[in-house]
C-alpha cells in the first residue's frame, strides 16, 4: 500500500517521510483513492493477522535483535492479551511459535514483477528497502523479499534462531520468492556469494532447479535470465564491482567469512569455489539467448553502491 499512496501523492525529492504523510492526510481525495479500495479492505486484515502472529512469537519468548521483547512498544502492547490467551488455552509457548509461522507464511504473496525480482546477501539490506521503496515511487517495477512483501513486517524483529520458527519462515518464504520470479533476475552481493546465505542455499538453487525442469520438459522457462552484480568482488581486487550474467555466473565466487570476521571487505573472506552452474539445459539455453541487455536493478544499483554496503 505504501508503494501505491507514493504512486498517488507522489513525494517530493527533499520531502520528508513525515511532512509527506501529513501533507496526503489532508488531502480530500485520499479515501477515494485509497481507503475506498479492496486493496486496503485486504491489506487491513493482514495487519491484523500480522499483529496477531507477532505477538505469538513474543509470547513464545522470541527477542528483538539487541532488547527484550518487553522493551519492544508494539510486544509490550500485546502482552496481557497474550498472558490471558496463555492461560486461558493452556497452549505451550513453542505452540505460538509455530501458530506465527504458520499465520505468516499463509498470507505471504510471492507475486513478483517481471525482469523486477531483486534478491542479496552481504550488504545492507536496509539500504537496499530504502532504494526499492524510492524506485517504486514512480511506478512499481521491483519486488523485494524485505521491501515489498509481508516479510517486511517482521524483519529484524526477532533473534535468527537456525531451525526456530523465524529462520524457517524466511527460508520458506525466500523459496517461494524465487519459485515467482519472472524474467531476467537481479541479485546483488559483496565479495561473493556468502557460502550459507539463503541467497546461495535456498533462492538460487530453487530458481535454477525451476528453470532447468521447464527447459527439460521442452517449455520456455518463466525465468529467462540471471545476473549478479558482485560489489568488491574477492577476486578482482582492482574492480568496485563485476556484473554476471547466465553463463557467466559460474565465475562468482562462493565465500566464506575468516574466523571471527564478519565480511565487510576482501580482507574478510575465503574463496570456497565458484559457483556451480553444471547443467548442460540450462547453459545450452543461455548460451542460445547470447548477450542481454542490463536490467532497470542492475543500473540502479550502480548508481549507488557505497550505499549498499555502508551502515551507519
Amino acid at each position: 500500500m505504501y508503494v501505491e499512496l507514493q504512486n498517488k501523492f507522489p513525494q517530493d525529492e527533499l520531502e520528508s517521510d513525515l511532512a509527506w504523510l501529513r501533507r496526503i492526510k489532508k488531502d480530500p481525495s485520499l479515501y477515494q483513492k485509497m481507503f475506498g479500495t479492496p486493496q486496503f479492505k485486504l491489506e487491513l486484515i493482514q495487519a491484523v493477522q500480522r499483529r496477531a502472529a507477532i505477538a505469538k512469537m513474543a509470547a513464545a519468548g522470541a527477542t528483538r535483535q539487541g532488547k527484550d521483547w518487553k522493551a519492544w512498544s508494539p510486544a509490550a502492547r500485546y502482552q496481557e492479551d497474550m498472558a490471558r490467551e496463555v492461560q486461558k488455552s493452556g497452549k505451550q509457548p513453542s505452540e505460538y511459535a509455530k501458530e506465527a509461522y504458520a499465520q505468516l507464511l499463509e498470507q505471504f504473496d510471492a507475486t513478483t514483477p517481471v525482469n523486477g525480482s531483486v534478491f542479496w546477501n552481504g550488504i545492507n539490506e536496509l539500504a537496499l528497502m530504502k532504494k526499492i521503496d524510492k524506485w517504486n515511487s514512480s511506478g512499481e517495477i521491483f519486488g523485494q523479499l524485505e521491501a515489498t512483501t509481508a516479510a517486511r513486517y517482521v524483519n529484524k524483529q526477532f533473534v535468527w534462531e537456525p531451525g526456530g520458527a523465524f529462520a524457517n519462515y524466511f527460508t520458506s518464504v525466500s523459496g517461494k520468492l524465487g519459485h515467482a520470479a519472472r524474467g531476467h533476475v537481479t541479485a546483488v552481493c559483496r565479495c561473493g556469494l556468502r557460502n550459507d546465505s539463503i541467497l546461495t542455499t535456498t533462492e538460487l538453487p530453487a530458481m535454477v532447479k525451476l528453470m532447468t525442469d521447464q527447459i527439460k520438459a521442452k517449455k520456455e522457462p518463466v525465468i529467462t535470465d540471471f545476473t549478479i552484480v558482485v560489489i568488491e568482488p574477492i577476486l578482482l581486487p582492482d574492480q568496485p564491482y563485476a556484473i554476471y550474467t547466465n553463463n557467466d555466473l559460474a565465475k562468482v565466487s562462493i565465500v566464506s567469512p575468516k574466523p571471527g570476521k564478519r565480511i565487510s571487505g576482501r580482507d574478510d573472506c575465503n574463496v570456497d569455489g565458484q559457483l556451480s552452474i553444471s547443467n548442460p539445459f540450462l547453459q545450452y539455453y543461455w548460451a542460445a539467448r547470447g548477450r542481454r541487455p542490463e536490467t532497470a536493478a542492475v543500473t540502479r544499483i550502480k548508481e549507488d553502491l557505497k550505499s549498499l554496503i555502508t551502515w551507519p
